[in-house]
């Protein structure tokens, strides 16, 4: 049973896209009636894609002879994996219908509790296997999945730019070649982090990593970067002046509260801040969520650290940025948790400026999608 004394039931269900356009659903909405199924996603605010595993135990026949025989793309032998397969100089699709095109599986992975769920990953399966475990009676398929594989594999950039071609130009061609939706990339956006910016000299590209050629283009500029549930993101850097208070995080909401927290908060070296709590989905890279002093001191049947845990673990409340967190579950009795990593966010440092009033609306959680200076 997946009890827990702030929800009822854990719920999980995959739903699995074949080539052919089969939709092969296995859920678990109530944890003792269902399949045995666990799932891990490690997400984060860098430019490299998530990872993410799903398992399942004791899958009927029929739906492992239509796994076995749809995934006719594996990631093991790449040249025999690129035989046939038509490459992309122009856009690898985000919503993965390439990736089902080229013989792929897509897979998305949805949990909650009671059956109120939401979407943890999206991805692309690398490769799919069923094995025995030393039991030679319970037999778990295992799906490894990367967010961003099929651009990987099927991804050509080939283009030219001339001399004053503004720079969003060339991003959003490398980020369509990459397999990522806009995400919140636009011109307007792109000249708020680094002012008006055009090329200075002709830019050349044939081949090569789209997700790579990003990082190089991004590189010297005051913007930061990264891709999460297959769309990019960008933000101001830490630290840097913004003269037109471009914020360091994905301002499109108000900061999100945790679920209960789970275990001791402990600060990293460096400063950051490691956290779990119970599976929340909502939470995402780069966004901003609120520790509280209610929060870090909850303590409901020893499942939320004590106060003294938090005063000793010198966790302080306020805003944080989430760096990296990590989804992950299970419908047995083990974890069903989000773990993170978050970086303190000081509003008066530079590169972030903010109004009196507008650091009240941010307190207050009311803040507009556009955490900006207006002056008030």
């Amino acid at each position: 049973m997946g009890f827990s004394i702030y929800r009822k039931t854990r719920s999980i269900r995959a739903t699995i896209t074949t080539p052919d356009g089969e939709r092969i659903v296995v859920e678990n909405l109530r944890a003792d009636r269902g399949f045995r199924m666990s799932f891990d996603c490690m997400r984060s605010m860098t430019g490299e894609p998530a990872e993410c595993t799903l398992r399942m135990v004791n899958l009927p026949p029929d739906v492992l002879g239509v796994l076995e025989a749809a995934q006719t793309t594996r990631v093991d032998d790449l040249d025999a994996l690129l035989v046939g397969k038509a490459l992309q100089s122009a856009e690898v699709a985000a919503d993965g219908s390439d990736a089902l095109a080229a013989g792929f599986l897509l897979v998305e992975v949805e949990a909650g509790f009671d059956g109120v769920m939401s979407r943890v990953f999206r991805c692309i399966a690398a490769r799919s296997r069923t094995e025995f475990e030393s039991d030679d009676v319970t037999l778990v398929t295992t799906i490894s999945a990367n967010e961003n594989l099929d651009a990987a594999v099927l991804g050509m950039p080939s283009g030219s730019f001339t001399a004053g071609t503004p720079l969003f130009e060339v991003l959003d061609y490398l980020r369509r070649i990459a397999g990522c939706g806009p995400g919140n990339l636009s011109p307007a956006n792109l000249d708020a982090l680094i002012g008006v910016s055009r090329l200075d000299s002709p830019y050349h590209v044939s081949g090569g990593q789209a997700l790579s050629l990003i990082a190089t283009v991004l590189a010297p500029l005051p913007a930061r970067w990264f891709i999460d549930d297959r769309e990019i993101w960008m933000c101001a850097r830490d630290g840097l002046p913004s003269p037109t208070g471009a914020v360091p995080w994905i301002a499109d909401g108000p900061p999100e509260e945790l679920e209960p927290l789970i275990g001791r908060p402990k600060t990293e070296d460096g400063g950051d801040v490691s956290v779990a709590c119970l599976l929340c989905p909502r939470i995402r890279p780069g966004r901003l969520v609120r520790l509280t002093p209610a929060g870090l001191a909850l303590a409901a049947q020893g499942l939320s650290p004590r106060a003294a845990q938090v005063t000793r673990a010198k966790v302080r409340p306020g805003l944080y940025r989430v760096e990296q967190i990590r989804h992950s579950g299970t419908t047995g009795p083990d974890r069903f948790e989000s773990s993170m990593r978050l970086r303190a966010i000081t509003l008066g440092t530079p590169g972030v400026v903010l109004s009196d009033a507008m650091r009240l609306l941010l307190d207050l959680g009311l803040a507009p999608a556009e955490v900006v200076d207006v002056g008030l």
